[in-house]
């Protein structure tokens, strides 16, 4: 009984060789669900996104569903067996697969997974290599320029979960203009603004007021920044134009995409 999944897995790909894709097919993803079930989630990852490969290769450009289905479970298995590099490849493989059959919501599930898994992947690479288990051994580029890209690409992958979810978390972006709309408000209360001419130290509403004006970059010039305030002014600003304008690719990526 042990043996059962690797007969079937190895039954499989003769099928594969054969071009027999819906045979194939099948055992792979039977195969794959008892690997799963019995815990080896490296060779249920594999099984699984074979079976993938052998029905996107058989439907040619009739639906992908059960193929975007089988990579997606994969992922999942290759995540929960600590290979992040392949489970963000096979979430990157899902969606593509439901977005050729407009599935747009699980698409959106998939891309948001491919990105966070790539980041977790680079994450413990740099900081925790011992959680990482590949499935399969591939040689590391060492030395200091892919030592620096690979530090570039995590910090841009977690700015990018941060501030908006990758694309597909636009609610991440309003959270992230308010904490820096009150932020700021903090740090003007420490400060000094000025208003017709007099200097003032501001109470929390008033600095409130001042931060969403030049968050927003309205500008109404009735409060002005006064010496070192003038930092968090220009900072303030310019993280108002970016962010908004990232709320609003974001929302138009997620939303009129449905």
């Amino acid at each position: 009984m042990d043996r059962e999944p690797k007969i079937l897995e190895a039954e499989a790909y003769s099928f594969l060789y054969q071009e027999k894709f819906d045979e194939a097919f099948g055992l792979f993803r039977k195969a794959g669900d008892i690997y799963k079930t019995k815990g080896n989630h490296k060779q249920a990852a594999i099984c699984l996104a074979a079976a993938g490969s052998s029905w996107s290769i058989k439907c040619g450009e009739k639906t992908f569903y059960n193929s975007a289905m089988c990579y997606e479970e994969a992922s999942k298995e290759a995540e929960r067996a600590g290979d992040y590099e392949y489970a963000s490849l096979l979430y990157k493989y899902a969606a593509a697969n439901y977005e050729r059959d407009m599935e747009f919501l699980q698409f959106a599930d998939c891309f948001y997974n491919s990105k966070e898994c790539r980041r977790k992947f680079l994450n413990y690479l740099l900081l925790n290599r011992k959680k990482l288990h590949p499935i399969a051994k591939s040689e590391e580029e060492r030395g200091v320029m892919p030592f620096a890209r690979r530090v570039c690409s995590w910090l841009a992958l977690t700015f990018s979960y941060i501030i908006w979810g990758h694309g597909e978390r636009p609610s991440r972006t309003v959270l992230s203009g308010l904490a820096i709309i009150f932020a700021s408000a903090l740090l003007y209360t420490l400060g000094y603004l000025a208003r017709d001419g007099v200097t003032f130290k501001p109470d929390f509403f008033e600095a409130l007021y001042f931060s969403v004006v030049t968050f927003s970059t309205v500008g109404y010039g009735d409060i002005i920044a006064v010496g070192a305030t003038k930092a968090v002014v220009m900072f303030e600003a310019m993280c108002g134009m970016f962010v908004m304008s990232i709320f609003i690719v974001g929302l138009s990526r997620k939303y009129l995409r449905i």
